[in-house]
């Protein structure tokens, strides 16, 4: 990294952005990211990292878990199965994202096309793959022969069990305790010395104490010794099954390891991606044309939401407080900012953060402005930043300023952008002034981008008087004594050494001769310019308000027209609601004129003539009167516990539960599932309140049968057609509030019969059902009890 990088903290930056990756590869790629020159490049890094961000936002963080660096695993003499297993997993997780990537929808087509460049490399996971455990550990299937050489061990242990078992039962007095050890591989049992002689065997060891041996029984040799030949011969096939799996992976080395590094700059992507979320940042565009525009720029190691993450990372302990946001902005007509203003006032930080975001932004980081912002395409940043006395060349501070002064105005080129920190101080100011001056005079005239902070007046009246030339200042609060680190654009700024040095306890006295020795030019002068910078001050604020305003305002907009899109959905919904409730009140209208003609029909002239007219008219238009009420009187939402009406079945019952947009209704001890939006409240439940209040239908106290009150013959029909049939039938029956119906079917081939009574079965309405008595026609007919 260069030192103008170095004395812009970027390596800090990149510090921080990879402490949020999840991989070695991903934090590699973040620290090694520098700025770029072409325009291709920065675009391709800034859509990356928008495209990831979105993906961050709405579907969280990428399957990264055991991404690691496989080239160094591979570099090993040889790869043991733990190698391997960490190669596995690395695969597995460059896989992963290659299918998250191609599998979105709609694509994300920047991360689309590096997740396209990961091989596929699912045969070469799964081969190895069939090896391991979940854990990482070696299957006991991984081979027949692994699996009954283990077996066979298995077998062995238990016979030495049983063995050592019969020998120590046989020998209690002989035992100095009843464990069983390992010595060497082999197992014994801890005998007394003085009863050595009662257990045959052989002796491995001796206790620390002295007061036993650890003997291997004589019936445990042959047994012990076969157990070793297992166990070696199992050792064998796994150093088989690992040189196999290593040879898996070392022929595929290449492409792997090609898929752990794109997934590692996916990774890197991602982290970027989740500090941008952290700063709030924004993509900018880019210009070849000597523009620079950071509206509302925020340095990020002193942005208070990173300060966690600094404590962590850089061990800062600061919490940063309150970021000040600055305007930065650089044009082809102005291409230089001076920037004056009183000590420990923001000048520096200032000058750093435009070069800062600069260099974050061409290196694909995010941008910690507000959305409009430009970055500049240049070829380099040359920064001036700091003292950097040379004892060594015997150099002072201003003559290190000088070679380092002169190395820039060399090697800059129109494309670079140069930052120059208190310019033309360490000297005489006349001098420094003019020196200073003549600098900026000659970046202008190269046509290179430049910032400059200063206190000389020479330099200050140099910006006033040439309009390629910015002036802007960091405000100072008179009240208080303190700088308030906003930048004021338009008028060079105050040094305010002396009121300065009030705030850092000089005494007066010293502070009076001062101002006695500057005279009264320098108090009118200064006056002006206070006056200036106020006027500027306030011109700014107003701006900002009227900014902050005219945002409110368009929140505001948006809101209404949120709004009323939300009422033109509403009445859209009302109006559908409507045309289905008069469809409703049409239906059951027309069913009650229907009944009252034939109950008219079935009189004899002496009862037509005592019919009541007005009774006819309200029977037949009750419907109307009731959907009236209900429309005046609006309920609120069910809620469980209430009772309800079914809107279409005109069944009244008990809200037992709702799940989402669907409700169930207890009608008479049988529960419907119904949509929340067919039902109306009746009645509140137990400690509710409600507008609408309707009478409830009695439930009946008899669980006897109701009278069939309607039939329909579906004789000669298709099933198809029968059934379409029956479920109008049912519906209509329904809303007539019949208790009981017929269906004809016959007997015939039993098709018909079957479908029927299958479909009755899965009504919501039918509460059960059965075959006809022999007067209602027999297993001819099908009776259905439905739920009124």
């Amino acid at each position: 990294m260069t030192p103008s990088l170095l004395s812009l903290e970027l390596d800090k930056v990149l510090r921080l952005v990879a402490a949020q990756a999840r991989s070695e590869p991903g934090k590699r790629v973040i620290l090694s990211r520098r700025p770029t020159a072409r325009l291709e490049e920065a675009e391709r890094m800034q859509s990356e990292l928008e495209e990831m961000r979105r993906f961050y936002m709405q579907e969280g963080q990428a399957p990264l878990a055991g991404l690691v660096d496989a080239g160094p695993l591979f570099d090993q003499d040889v790869l043991e199965l733990d190698d391997s297993w960490l190669i596995l997993r690395s695969l597995r997780a460059s896989q992963a994202l290659r299918e998250t990537f191609t599998r979105l929808d709609p694509p994300l087509p920047r991360l689309l096309s590096l997740a396209e460049r990961i091989p596929d490399l699912s045969e070469v996971a799964a081969a190895a793959g069939r090896y391991f455990t979940k854990e990482g550990k070696l299957r006991e299937e991984a081979s027949a022969e692994l699996r009954s050489i283990r077996s066979r061990i298995q077998q062995k242990r238990s016979q030495i069990q049983r063995t050592l078992s019969e020998v120590m039962s046989a020998h209690p007095e002989a035992l100095q305790d009843t464990i069983v050890t390992m010595r060497g591989d082999r197992y014994c049992i801890p005998v007394k010395v003085e009863r050595r002689s009662e257990i045959p065997g052989i002796l491995h060891a001796r206790s620390g104490s002295g007061a036993s041996f650890f003997i291997e029984p004589i019936a445990l040799v042959e047994i012990n010794n076969d157990l070793a030949d297992l166990i070696e011969q199992e050792r064998e096939e796994i150093a088989r099954i690992t040189r196999y799996v290593a040879r898996l992976l070392l022929d595929a080395r290449e492409p792997i390891e090609d898929a752990t590094a794109i997934a590692g700059e996916l990774d890197a992507i991602q982290a970027a991606a989740i500090t941008s979320a952290l700063l709030d940042a924004t993509r900018p565009a880019f210009s070849a044309d000597r523009e620079l525009l950071l509206p509302a720029a925020r340095h990020p190691l002193i942005d208070q939401r990173l300060a966690g993450l600094r404590a962590a990372v850089l061990g800062d302990e600061s919490t940063g407080g309150d970021i000040v946001p600055t305007r930065l902005e650089l044009s082809r007509e102005r291409p230089a900012l001076v920037i004056s203003g009183p000590n420990a006032g923001g000048k520096t930080v200032a000058l750093k953060t435009a070069g800062l975001l600069t260099a974050m932004a061409l290196s694909g980081l995010p941008l910690p402005a507000d959305s409009g912002a430009v970055v500049p395409l240049v070829d380099d940043i040359h920064v001036l930043i700091g003292d950097d006395q040379s004892v060594l060349e015997h150099l002072s501070t201003f003559s290190a300023d000088l070679v380092r002064m002169s190395r820039i105005l060399t090697r800059a080129t129109p494309a670079s952008l140069i930052l120059l920190d208190e310019l033309g101080s360490g000297t005489d100011p006349e001098e420094g002034g003019a020196l200073a001056a003549s600098v900026i005079e000659h970046v202008l005239d190269m046509g290179a981008l430049l910032v400059v902070t200063t206190h000389l007046a020479a330099v200050k009246s140099f910006a006033v008087g040439d309009p390629r030339v910015a002036n802007a200042s960091m405000e100072f609060d008179s009240d208080s004594g303190r700088p308030t680190f906003r930048m004021i654009p338009g008028v060079p700024g105050r040094s305010r050494a002396l009121e300065v040095a009030a705030m850092m306890g000089m005494p007066e006295e010293v502070l009076s001769r001062a101002r006695a020795k500057l005279g009264g030019k320098y108090g009118e002068v200064d006056q002006m310019v206070a006056e200036l910078q106020k006027g500027m001050t306030d011109v700014v604020r107003r701006s900002e308000e009227l900014t902050a305003s005219e945002s409110r305002m368009a929140r505001r907009e948006r809101e209404l027209e949120r709004d009323l899109a939300a009422v033109k959905e509403e009445k859209k919904k009302l109006a559908s609601r409507w045309r289905e409730e008069m469809d409703h009140v049409r239906a059951e209208v027309s069913r009650n004129l229907s009944a009252e003609i034939r109950r008219l029909k079935e009189l004899d002239r002496e009862e037509r003539k005592k019919v009541e007219a007005s009774k006819i008219f309200t029977a037949v238009t009750a419907p109307i009167e009731r959907s009236e009420t209900e429309i005046e009187t609006p309920a609120r939402p069910v809620a469980v516990g209430d009772r309800a009406e079914h809107r279409l079945f005109r069944v009244t019952g008990e809200v037992t539960a709702i799940d989402g947009e669907r409700a169930t209704l207890s009608v008479g001890g049988k529960k419907m599932q119904v949509s929340l939006g067919d039902v109306r409240l009746v009645q509140a439940g137990p400690g509710k309140e409600t507008k609408a209040k309707r009478p409830v239908a009695p439930t009946p106290d008899s669980d006897a049968e109701p009278p069939v009150t309607a039939e329909l013959n579906l004789l000669g029909l298709r099933v198809e057609e029968a059934i379409e049939n029956a479920d109008k039938f049912l519906d209509q029956s329904l809303l007539a509030e019949k208790g009981a119906v017929r269906l004809i079917h016959g007997h015939g081939t039993g098709a018909l019969k079957k479908a029927v009574r299958e479909y009755l079965r899965t009504h919501h309405g039918v509460r059960s059902f059965r075959p006809g008595n022999p007067n209602e026609g027999g297993d001819g007919a099908t009776i259905a009890l439905l739920d009124v």
